[in-house]
């Protein structure tokens, strides 16, 4: 067998490791006491649909607005209001009244660019704000439409200089829309650069769409950003998310140029509907991870979902596969993984209702879905009395009940939806975001400011993952049959919600032990993050794994499949909060305080990997106890470390935090956890 160890480490305001043993913890491991296996879906993510994630970042599109949902204008206010800051914004290229939206002469959406050009004046559009490196290519096209007597002028500058241009004579020639693609080579790097549509002539053109992406994009994905994501071996990625309750699937298949741009009512922002079902199963495909799809049970309908589920997995036979295949996918998909809405025990969640009439919705659409692909898993929005305490805070009438909640209760709304609906879902899903700083006043009924120390901020997260947790534990002792049908917990969005830097990488990993200790209940995970999409920071030109990336990564790489007992001396303490809201009846992680430890086997029994989280400023010695198992001298380790809670790693420039592998010995002996760090061990036994 082989050893492996992983230590979570992270070094504050001194980039050497400490030395000095502040305790000796002693740890007991037992190989032959063994939990269900840990399913490679713990390490998935969460995409949103499709705010933050897809435009301005993982997808290569460079231009805002291509399918003109905006009015195109000098008139700064948008209406409706734009949320996303990034999106391009077109203005005219001359004055206002050359430029005019057209209803008519329609390529996609509500109306069209037309131009109206004069002999000897340039009239158009334009786009500033657009990253270019020298040397590096760009790919495009833009969509026309004219009558006969104006050239048609498509140009990239920056800094006073053409990147790139070329001259369309009759564009259409009044015949329609046509694609006309270019290829531009940046001479210069820069932040501002403009792309230009003009014309001149005698008559009038009309712009239908407009696409600008780096040349080395992968099936319209951006190859940075991508390759981040390939070295994270995800398990499974979930579409879905708060902007899910008002999608309408339909608007994004088909021609890509041809779907109309709609408004993301949840986010408050223009949705182009670049990436729809048929590139996010590309995706999945570049990434080869599990596909998890999140249907519209909030403005939608079960006729759509079901139709949606038929797209994707039916035979061409079907009407929906059949329309599949004329987009140019004539295989089905075969996505197992199918959630039903999104957080819909939120007020905040377009068509939010009571659990008294959701359970009704809920039995609908599992219903419809299951006569389209009846081989599929279905994941209902839950919420137990935890997420429901957690989130009161949102609510309009918190008089209503006081939290902590009670179960089977009418804010018990994942207990509500077993009891109704056991037979319409494989599994439930549960969503925390702890704040590190924050505890809930069961007095008050507010979250308030704590001042924690390190361990009890980070604690936080394990402790959420341990409340849904317990309970499932509460539901299979007052609903037997919840074990019997095989329910278990989906926790597809989690994370410390004010996470970043290398303190939420300590987090990320005491989340995933906790997720370990709990395989008979937790089986697929999706971490979220908020700022930067799945795990990445990155800006127009390039990207960078950040610390709670790279813990993914170092356990979806190293720690093992099968949990195996760990024990020792010392109880984690009691922090501030509220049992059944922001805390379990029994706190989280191993009895190894100050330290986190699980541990696993791998499949072949061959390697047993211990996880330990060491969130202190000092250098702790483990006295480890094998039982069962042997362990040799020498093996190998990998480490993450950095200088301070807060390093991350800037896009762009060589990483400050890496995995970094080395040779470890006497590990037979002792293993020693570096201050704030982390390492994984691999040891070969006898």
């Amino acid at each position: 067998m082989i050893v492996c160890l992983i230590l979570l480490m992270i070094n504050k305001g001194n980039s050497q490791p400490a030395t000095h043993h502040d305790t000796v913890v002693n740890v007991n491991i037992d190989a032959n006491s063994k939990q269900p296996p840990i399913s490679k879906l713990i390490y998935g993510q969460f995409i949103e649909l499709l705010f933050n994630y897809f435009e301005g970042g993982l997808w290569s599109e460079m231009l805002g607005d291509r399918k003109f949902f905006y009015p195109v204008n000098s008139n700064e206010n948008l209406q409706p209001a734009n949320s996303r800051k990034y999106l391009g914004r077109w203005k005219p290229l001359g004055p206002d009244e050359f430029v005019k939206m057209d209803s008519v002469h329609v390529y996609a959406g509500a109306h069209s660019v037309k131009i109206l050009s004069e002999q000897g004046a340039k009239h158009g559009i334009k786009q500033s704000g657009i990253n270019l490196q020298s040397g590096h290519a760009y790919v495009g096209y833009v969509i026309l439409k004219s009558k006969p007597g104006v050239t048609v002028n498509v140009c990239l500058m920056a800094d006073g200089i053409k990147q790139g241009s070329i001259g369309i004579g009759n564009a259409g020639n009044n015949a329609g829309y046509h694609k006309y693609p270019f290829k531009f080579i940046a001479t210069t790097t820069t932040s501002n650069a403009v792309f230009e549509i003009t014309g001149k002539g005698s008559a009038v053109f009309y712009i239908g769409a407009v696409s600008l992406m780096p040349a080395d994009n992968i099936s319209g994905f951006r190859a940075d950003i991508l390759n981040n994501l390939k070295e994270m071996h995800l398990g499974i990625i979930r579409w879905g998310g708060n902007a899910s309750s008002g999608y309408n699937w339909r608007d994004g298949v088909g021609e890509r140029d041809k779907r109309a741009p709609r408004y993301d009512y949840a986010w408050g922002a223009m949705e182009s509907n670049d990436v729809g079902t048929d590139e996010y199963m590309t995706l999945c495909k570049l990434l080869n991870v599990e596909p998890y799809i999140g249907v519209n049970a909030g403005f939608g309908d079960a006729f759509s979902a079901a139709q949606w589920v038929q797209y994707v997995n039916g035979p061409v036979s079907t009407p929906m596969g059949k329309l599949r295949a004329r987009n140019g996918h004539p295989k089905p998909y075969h996505v197992k993984w199918w959630g039903i809405g999104n957080e819909m025990y939120g007020e905040w969640q377009l068509g939010h209702m009571s659990i008294k009439y959701y359970t009704i919705k809920h039995k609908i659409f599992a219903g419809e879905m299951k006569k389209a692909d009846p081989s599929i898993m279905i994941v209902a929005s839950g919420a137990s009395p935890f997420e429901m305490g957690s989130t009161s805070v949102y609510t309009s009438h918190p008089e209503i009940a006081k939290v902590p909640y009670s179960y089977d209760s009418e804010q018990d709304w994942s207990g509500n939806l077993l009891a109704k609906n056991a037979d319409d879902m494989n599994f439930i899903a549960e969503h925390l975001y702890p704040i590190s700083d924050s505890a809930y006043n069961e007095k008050t009924q507010k979250f308030e400011y704590v001042k924690d120390s390190l361990p009890q901020r980070i604690r936080r997260l394990p402790n959420r993952i341990k409340g849904a947790a317990e309970a499932y534990g509460e539901y299979v002792k007052r609903m037997p049959f919840v074990k019997e049908k095989n329910i278990f917990i989906a926790l597809d969005e989690w994370r410390m919600k004010d996470g970043w830097g290398l303190e939420d990488a300590l987090a990320t990993a005491e989340g995933f032990n906790e997720i370990a200790r709990h395989t008979d209940m937790i089986k697929m995970s999706a971490y979220t993050s908020t700022s930067a999409p799945l795990g990445l920071l990155y800006t127009a030109t390039s990207s960078a794994i950040q610390p709670n990336g790279l813990t993914i990564k170092l356990y979806a790489d190293h720690f093992g499949t099968i949990p195996i007992s760990v024990s020792g001396d010392a109880e984690q303490p009691v922090i501030a909060g509220t049992t059944g809201a922001d805390r379990p009846s029994v706190t989280s992680g191993s009895n190894t305080y100050p330290l986190d430890i699980m541990a696993a086997l791998t499949s072949d029994h061959k390697k047993i990997t211990i996880a330990v989280v060491n969130p202190t400023t000092r250098a702790q010695k483990l006295n480890i106890r094998y039982k069962n198992i042997n362990v040799p001298s020498e093996g190998e380790k990998w480490t993450i470390a950095g200088h301070d809670l807060k390093a991350i790693n800037n896009p762009g420039v060589t990483p400050d935090i890496k995995i970094v592998k080395s040779v470890v010995k006497n590990a037979d002996q002792s293993l020693n956890a570096d201050a704030l760090s982390v390492t994984i061990f691999e040891l070969e036994a006898e």
